[in-house]
């Protein structure tokens, strides 16, 4: 059974890959070596822009460049933002972004008509009263392939308005808690003190163009802003 789960595990990150070359996604990661100050300004110190596949050979060179920076600036705390995106569109990648939501929706049609291939094939040699036009369940399987086909459609709508909207506003930063957008704005400093000023708890994400940030605002740190502690 165990086997089972790795195998289908293998092939789904195959499919993934097939779907991710189709849509011609070109992983890279974008690392900024930063000081964060108490008002939530930053100082970036350092960027390393490379191919995804990349980053792990050079792993060596971001702990050697953090190193330098932390003995050039000993009093304080160096941040290492590490921004994974595509390339040619600029979007972030990840299952949790547009991107991966249709990479994924694209490697399950592959699952499902791969399976239904296998169901045909099975039955065209075993079962001798198999009928394509009636089997109940490959027309079950063909009304489930449809449903994943019509879902990618929709994601591939979502995905080429977020391209357009990505590149007409590339020097916007867009702040979210959990998946409910909270606005966009001009600078990394106004989006996070909106953050604060909402009372809202939960966890923050902002976005930009080769930027991604994330982080936690709970009920006690709200407190402690009240009671200046």
């Amino acid at each position: 059974m165990a086997q089972e789960r790795m195998d289908d595990w293998m092939q789904y990150a195959k499919d993934l890959a097939k779907a991710e070359r189709e849509l011609k996604i070109e992983h890279w990661v974008y690392i900024s070596f930063e000081i964060r100050n108490p008002d939530r300004s930053r100082e970036v110190l350092h960027t390393i822009d490379i191919p995804r596949d990349m980053l792990d050979r050079w792993r060596w060179l971001v702990n050697w460049r953090k190193a330098k920076l932390i003995c050039k600036h000993p009093r304080k705390n160096i941040d290492l933002l590490f921004c994974y995106y595509d390339k040619r569109t600029g979007l972030h990648t990840g299952f949790d972004f547009i991107l991966g939501k249709v990479a994924s929706a694209k490697a399950q049609i592959t699952k499902v008509e791969r399976a239904i291939a296998r169901y045909i094939d099975y039955n065209k040699c075993n079962n001798l009263f198999f009928n394509i036009e009636t089997d109940e369940q490959l027309q079950k399987a063909y009304s489930k392939l449809e449903e994943k086909k019509d879902n990618y459609q929709k994601l591939h709508v979502m995905l080429q308005e977020e391209v357009k909207n990505h590149r007409e506003n590339s020097d916007k930063y867009k702040l979210f808690i959990g998946f409910k957008k909270l606005g966009e704005f001009s600078s990394i400093l106004e989006a996070k003190q909106y953050a604060d000023q909402t009372g809202q708890t939960g966890r923050f994400s902002l976005l930009g163009d080769k930027y991604y940030d994330t982080w936690y605002i709970s009920q006690w740190d709200i407190k402690n802003e009240e009671t200046g502690t």
